[in-house]
């Protein structure tokens, strides 16, 4: 059976099961449902087939017939099952739109039930929504039926039951169908202030939709104003905040602020007596900072223009109030203490705005990181103690941190490392004992009975901050260690380091944690562990070793989460002592082979190239006329074997740099040759040949036939000792003769430099 045919037959069998009978289709809506979609069985590359073609055609008129169903439970069959068809094909949709939208708004319109009203809107939201990007079909089923469609949207407002899809509804033609929603735009701005009045109690999912639908009302607007009008229902909404808190704060003495009346929405007047007041005006004033925040976090069609000055002022405002702050003359005492009981309501929904501020602005706030880093730790020590309020100030930290960087967390330091430190302190009890007088009997004096509490013997208490505490403290640590960890003092690295390991360490966990709690707790200890390995400092010893013991202690914890942390905080490990990068390839000069020879060989080359010196010196017109005259002196002597003298040390550096020379290129050739495979290859060494003595005796052959039978005897001598000395070969006498008439005569005078005991010496 092929797929068509096999998705044609389970269609049939649906229509045929549960379709035409109205009992069955009521009691299994969700199994047709979850067959229709599971199978996909409208879908449409099955359409061009004949066979599906008439399934589609009996199913649509199975459907239209159910919707004429005297039964309220069919209708609402129908109506889903409409909207799922809606959903599933293109084809159906369009073929059938316009007659299904028609029918539905008949729905609207009369007196049925919330669940058919509230699928009606749905389906024909959906149905609108298709059309609004397609010219023809939104000409022929959206722009007739748009008038009408809202205005019985504002009708059903009134049911409370419907107003989240009424809302919503009311939000998508806003966006879609703008121009036929601007003549209800009034009427839909009263609806969504209604609701945040503050005197009466609405869902949180009405509360959002209507912020939602309040921060589309600007597309209403004309295509040049869009922005302006965004920006003026933000500060009209700041205006209304900032008129609330004038009636809160009567009583509190709060800096001169200047306020315009007419920059806000126009609210019910509240009671004159606090104590009725203070409740709405509260709750009110939280109502209006969602829809602030919804705002700021809503993208929006057209560039605009956010407020940031007046917001700072807000926060600024209602942060500046605190149980520190002073008391108007002549206000009622017990209203002002009534102020003080609303304040950490009131800054625990104001934490909302902020923190859509940040994220809108995002590094646009760096300017405010002083201001911000003040307020947060007045908050920080104004809420030591409270658990839910601590929890959003650590959020808001983070979040200062993550937009504004190095700058807050520079302002920040010293106050939050000692924040986060004391949440993390371990306070460990030690036994006590109860003391209690006792009389005995025949006897009047009182004596006391220590009675021992026997669980504290048998085990410790350990307590501890709240896990989420703890764990709030511990994901702001993790985050200012990435962001100021490289710039921190030695002392203070060193005591956030020492307390993470210390924690991590300990055995004994606190007695007031369950172990959810202290798994959490343990997940973010190994977090700021891994933090503080990737952000080392350069005068800090690396716990690089102790981070790598225990990541490989946690693999072994029986906490899935805990296990991945481990894992990927081994593999950091590893990459840090063990880089995987690839070299960088760089071009390096060509290394010329080194040759290691043999002594014998390098004195041979040696003496071979001492001979060649010495012949071109003795080519030389200088070296014949001493040639010349030290033969007419040695043809007098007796003959001796030929001896050359050799005492020339510039000499003896030419021709080792020669005979070096020589063996680098007879090494280069041979290592050209080719080699045979099997031998090694050799390894080349350079020998370190030991100094000679600066006078060499070489025995040389007779090198012209002029000279075959005397005697020459050559003296080396480079231009300088030849200009220093004249010395005489033959005896040391005949030299100290020679310097004796060579040097002037003068007297040396006696100089005394030695003191007193070379005169004595003298005499």
């Amino acid at each position: 059976m092929t797929n068509s045919a096999y998705t044609a037959q389970l269609l049939e069998n649906i229509i045929n099961l549960y379709l035409t009978k109205e009992n069955a289709l009521v009691k299994n809506l969700s199994f047709v449902l979850e067959s229709v979609v599971n199978h996909d069985l409208l879908n449409e590359v099955s359409a061009s087939n004949e066979e599906m073609t008439s399934l589609y055609k009996k199913w649509v008129t199975r459907l239209n017939s159910l919707l004429q169903s005297k039964n309220a439970a069919v209708r609402l069959c129908a109506i889903t099952l409409i909207r799922t068809t809606c959903e599933r094909s293109h084809t159906l949709l369009v073929a059938n739109a316009k007659s299904w939208s028609a029918q539905l708004l008949g729905f609207i319109g009369k007196t049925e039930a919330d669940t058919i009203h509230k699928e009606s809107i749905e389906a024909l939201n959906y149905i609108f929504g298709y059309t609004h990007d397609k010219p023809e079909l939104h000409r022929e089923v959206a722009t007739p039926n748009m008038p009408r469609y809202n205005q019985l949207l504002l009708q059903l407002a009134q049911k409370e039951a419907l107003l989240p899809t009424v809302l919503s509804a009311l939000t998508a033609n806003n966006a879609h169908f703008p121009s036929n929603s601007k003549h209800i735009a009034e009427q839909t701005l009263q609806l969504c202030l209604s609701c945040l009045d503050g005197s009466r109690d609405l869902d949180q999912a009405v509360v959002q939709r209507a912020s939602k639908c309040l921060a589309s009302l600007y597309r209403t607007g004309n295509k040049a104003t869009m922005a302006d009008q965004w920006r003026d229902m933000l500060l009209r909404l700041i205006g209304s905040v900032h008129q609330c808190l004038n009636r809160l704060f009567d009583t509190v003495d709060e800096e001169s602020f200047e306020f315009d009346p007419s920059s806000s929405y126009p609210f019910r007047p509240v009671e004159r007596d606090y104590v009725e007041a203070f409740p709405v005006l509260l709750k009110r004033i939280q109502l209006l900072q969602d829809s602030i925040s919804t705002f700021l976090t809503t993208a929006t069609h057209v560039p605009v223009r956010v407020p940031v000055v007046q917001l700072v002022d807000l926060l600024c405002r209602i942060y500046n109030v605190f149980d520190g702050s002073l008391m108007r003359d002549y206000k009622d005492r017990s209203e002002f203490f009534s102020v003080m009981m609303c304040l950490p309501t009131l800054h625990f929904n104001t934490t909302k705005v902020f923190s859509s501020l940040l994220y809108c602005t995002g590094q646009e706030m760096l300017r405010y990181s002083k201001l911000f880093s003040k307020i947060l730790h007045r908050l920080l020590t104004e809420y030591e103690h409270k658990r839910t309020l601590r929890l959003s100030v650590y959020k808001l930290i983070r979040l200062c941190l993550e937009k504004c960087g190095y700058t807050f967390a520079e302002n920040f330091t010293k106050p939050l490392i000692a924040a986060i430190l004391e949440d993390l302190q371990t306070v460990e009890h030690k036994p006590t004992s109860l003391v209690m007088p006792s009389q005995q009997k025949g006897s009047h004096k009182k004596r006391k009975t220590e009675v021992t509490n026997s669980d504290s013997i048998t085990s410790r208490l350990v307590s501890s901050a709240s896990g989420d505490v703890q764990a709030a403290a511990l994901q702001t640590l993790a985050t200012f260690l990435d962001v100021f960890g490289f710039a921190l003092e030695n002392a203070q690295r060193a005591s956030i380091d020492s307390t993470v390991l210390m924690r991590l360490l300990q055995t004994v966990q606190p007695s007031n944690m369950s172990n959810e709690e202290v798994n959490l707790v343990k997940v973010e200890l190994y977090s700021c562990l891994l933090a503080s390995v990737t952000r080392p400092m350069e005068a800090q010893a690396s716990i690089l070793p102790h981070a790598v013991r225990l990541f490989t202690a946690g693999m072994n914890d029986s906490t899935h989460e805990l296990q991945m942390i481990c894992k990927r905080g081994l593999t950091i490990c590893d990459l840090i002592t063990h880089a995987r990068l690839p070299p960088i390839q760089r071009a390096l000069p060509k290394e010329s082979p080194v040759v290691q020879l043999d002594a014998p060989v390098v004195e041979k080359k040696l003496e071979k190239k001492t001979v060649e010196v010495v012949r071109e010196e003795d080519n030389s017109p200088q070296s014949k006329d001493r040639e010349a005259t030290d033969i007419q002196v040695q043809r007098a002597s007796p003959k001796e074997p030929p001896v050359v003298h050799w005492n020339t040390s510039a000499v003896e550096k030419k021709v080792e740099k020669i005979v070096t020379e020589e063996v680098k290129e007879e090494s280069q050739s041979k290592s050209e040759e080719p080699m045979d495979l099997k031998e090694e290859a050799p390894v080349f060494n350079i020998s370190v040949l030991p100094k000679e003595s600066p006078i060499v005796h070489l025995n040389t052959v007779v090198m012209e036939k002029e000279v075959e039978q005397t005697t020459v005897e050559v003296e080396m001598k480079t231009v300088e000792e030849m200009d220093a000395q004249k010395e005489d070969s033959q005896s040391k006498d005949n030299e100290a003769i020679d310097i004796e008439e060579e040097m002037p005569a003068f007297d040396i005078p006696d100089i005394d430099m030695a003191g007193p005991d070379s005169d004595e010496d003298d005499e």
